[in-house]
């Protein structure tokens, strides 16, 4: 049985599980208030899977805080009505939120790595819901969370019962999220972002595995994301938010193939795809592509080998227990061979712990290797010296992941940037500064801003800061690592763009990390696949995607969330 199934049956009944009515939410600071959710109405049906997208700030997380009353209401002002079980919700008691919470409503948070208490056991957390909601023994609720955690398929439940979160990966901390916030089968589950940190084929097995549980106890859910392409095959109706408002609100089918408003049309036309070519992500104010200004690949590929690996090692030692002599060895690099031309952009793609960062970093020279080579200008990266090493650094740049961890919160945009050419006594510091400038308007920042401190910035911003850094030297190449996992759609949409004209301009050869097949369809030339260490797959990327010949680039492909419902509705049925 499908949950879309069990939800046209009750939609037809129309029966109203919960009513937002005149929703305002209001942050309170000595500066200002700011309005998050300006007055918005929502309804939610029995059995209905509902989505609220949108980008970073446009409130729809604020709206799932009310709907638990978790905002501290000394710095948060919520007025209106959210109408649940003949009641409003918003005038509970501390207590009454207390009773509510877990056993009528329940929540997954987007980081289940905060969520979930450190000190205490998974068995325990999952446990805790039960204890405080029911009347059940303790060992009736020990049974009752061992198999719960069967249930989403937590690997040998019986010592994993005892684990604690640090022990257990990304993908299983969150199957225990979601083990835990149905274990009194709540009547509504909110889920804030529960895929977002999470890898395409582990992010695949928790949306259908949620969807599971929605159609086995009949829960409504409220799914929050600000990607379009994860509800396709997960909900029935989609309510779109932006700046505070309801923007638009459809069936997930209508609004898909018929977007109204342009801001929907714009979060649809900034989904990478997987399934198809496109030239140009996102549409500017006026609704037509930007002018293409990337270069055809053909012109850009001479098979002019830039860098050569040949049969890297990379190996991990740590200890096995804090007293314990004994050390676990961890294989990150399994013998890799891998050239890569002059003026390409490689994609490499694998999930967590495939070894694609391991092996860029090696390249960096971050990351000390057990065995192989790396050459680059006739020179062995591995077998240089500290002063070789600088010297080819200047010629091979990195961008980070993580756009807020990458930058030094001391100091402002212009000296980030200016870092590397001061450095390297490439030329003064007001010499410098000038430079700073240009970068900025290369990168699409406004030069005025050099005085902002990274904190300033948006995430997209600050990896627009991270590009700028990379290019100030001129490299040969660049090696990005996951540069845009970490932003919303239509931010990621821009960074994206930005890379793809910079490197037509300036004829760069790039690295591109990713676990995103359908980011590296739009960016890249060809794509490495790795899995546990080694490259089980590399082609043309039109090839990769057509002619997939390892069973897990299969996997891979076949995980990746594709914006149309009536592909992915089948890819995630129960």
């Amino acid at each position: 049985m499908r949950l879309r199934r069990c939800i046209d049956v009750t939609m037809k009944n129309n029966k109203k599980i919960l009513q937002i009515k005149n929703l305002k939410v209001t942050y309170k600071s000595l500066l200002e208030d700011v309005e998050a959710v300006a007055g918005i109405d929502i309804d939610l049906y029995a059995g209905e899977a509902l989505a609220i997208v949108g980008e970073s700030g446009s409130g729809k997380s604020t709206v799932a805080y009310s709907l638990m009353g978790l905002h501290d209401k000394k710095r948060v002002s919520v007025e209106g009505e959210v109408l649940f079980s003949g009641r409003n919700i918003l005038q509970n008691t501390t207590s009454q939120w207390q009773d509510l919470r877990g056993k009528e409503i329940s929540m997954i948070f987007q980081n289940p790595m905060s969520s979930l208490t450190p000190y205490l056991t998974i068995g325990k957390q999952v446990m805790e819901p039960i204890l405080r909601h029911t009347s059940k023994s303790v060992a009736t609720a020990r049974k009752e969370a061992i198999d719960l955690l069967k249930e989403v398929e937590i690997s040998d439940v019986d010592n994993s019962f005892y684990s604690y979160p640090h022990q257990l990966s990304g993908g299983m901390k969150q199957r225990v999220m979601i083990a835990a916030a149905v274990s009194v089968q709540p009547k509504i589950l909110i889920a804030d972002e529960p895929s977002t940190a999470l890898d395409v084929i582990i992010q695949e097995k928790v949306l259908k595995l949620m969807k599971n549980e929605l159609v086995k106890r009949g829960m409504s859910l409220v799914f929050i994301t600000h990607d379009l392409s994860v509800v396709a095959g997960l909900c029935d109706r989609v309510v779109v938010m932006y700046q505070g408002k309801v923007v638009e609100s459809a069936p997930v089918k209508k609004l898909f193939a018929w977007p109204e408003h342009e801001y929907t049309k714009k979060l649809l036309s900034a989904v990478p795809r997987v399934d198809k070519d496109v030239d140009l992500l996102g549409k500017n104010e006026h609704g037509h592509n930007r002018e293409e200004t990337v270069v055809s690949t053909g012109s850009l590929l001479r098979n002019e080998t830039i860098i050569a690996i040949k049969d890297l090692h990379v190996e991990f030692r740590k200890r096995n227990g804090f007293f314990s002599s004994h050390k676990v060895i961890t294989k990150a690099i399994n013998g890799v061979d891998l050239e890569l031309y002059k003026g390409e952009v490689l994609g490499l793609v694998g999930e967590s712990g495939s070894g694609k960062s391991t092996l860029i970093r090696s390249i960096a020279g971050l990351i000390k290797s057990k065995s192989g080579s790396i050459y680059y200008d006739n020179k062995n990266i591995l077998q240089a010296n500290q002063k070789e090493l600088h010297a080819i650094r200047r010629k091979i740049q990195m961008i980070f992941q993580d756009p807020y961890g990458s930058h030094n919160p001391r100091f402002v945009a212009g000296r980030i940037i200016a870092e590397p050419l001061i450095n390297y006594g490439l030329m003064s510091k007001t010499d410098a500064f000038k430079k700073v400038r240009e970068l900025m308007e290369l990168v699409q920042l406004d030069p005025a801003w050099i005085n902002r401190y990274p904190h300033e910035f948006s995430g997209g911003q600050r990896q627009r800061i991270s590009i700028a850094r990379a290019l100030a030297l001129a490299p040969e190449i660049l090696l990005c690592d996951e540069p845009v996992s970490a932003l919303d759609v239509l931010i990621q949409a821009d960074v994206l763009n930005l890379l793809k004209e910079i490197r037509s301009r300036m004829n760069l050869t790039m690295l591109f990390v990713s676990h995103d097949l359908a980011v590296v369809r739009y960016i890249a030339d060809r794509v490495a696949v790795m899995n546990m260490g080694k490259i089980v797959e590399l082609k043309p990327t039109a090839d990769i995607y057509s002619k997939a010949e390892h069973p897990y680039t299969q996997q891979l492909l076949d995980a990746i969330p594709i914006p149309d419902p009536s592909i992915d509705l089948k890819r995630i049925s129960c």
